[in-house]
């Protein structure tokens, strides 16, 4: 069975209202849609795509498929935001003590170390500490509601 433009279009609105967001999952969906429709030896469309989504499994798979790249994006970014705050505050932290090594030993630029260290403290190390507490709580929320 051959595919028309319409019956594309069709199945690819068919993946948005059923929740399929990513690009690379709607694009593999539509790629085995498609596949297994070409490959129907019957002459109904309808027919044929009903029978490759319940090859996928249904449109709850289907959903299931997007829920769980979604879960996956939200770890990726919770551990993204916990290696920066280790590198930010690892760096803040080397900072502070090169200005006391300096300052105890008066030798120059130690006001600068410091200062520039507890600038970084306070203006970014602190709110982003704030910052990753109200996102991994937000996202604590979506994995517990899942």
């Amino acid at each position: 069975m051959t595919l028309t433009d319409a019956n594309v279009v069709y199945i690819e609105n068919n993946l948005n209202f059923y929740g399929v967001n990513d690009q690379n999952l709607k694009e593999d969906l539509m790629d085995h849609i498609c596949t297994h429709i070409e490959c129907y030896n019957g002459n109904s469309f309808e027919t044929a795509y009903q029978e490759a989504i319940q090859n996928l499994g249904g449109y709850s798979a289907i959903q299931n498929m997007q829920n769980t790249i979604n879960e996956k994006a939200l770890i990726h970014s919770f551990l993204y935001r916990k290696r920066a705050f280790f590198l930010l505050s690892t760096f803040n932290v080397m900072l502070l003590a090169l200005g006391f090594l300096f300052k105890l030993n008066k030798w120059p630029y130690s006001s600068i170390l410091l200062a520039t260290g507890f600038a970084i403290l306070i203006f970014i190390t602190i709110p982003f500490v704030f910052y990753n507490r109200y996102k991994h709580s937000k996202q604590k929320t979506i994995l517990l509601n899942k």
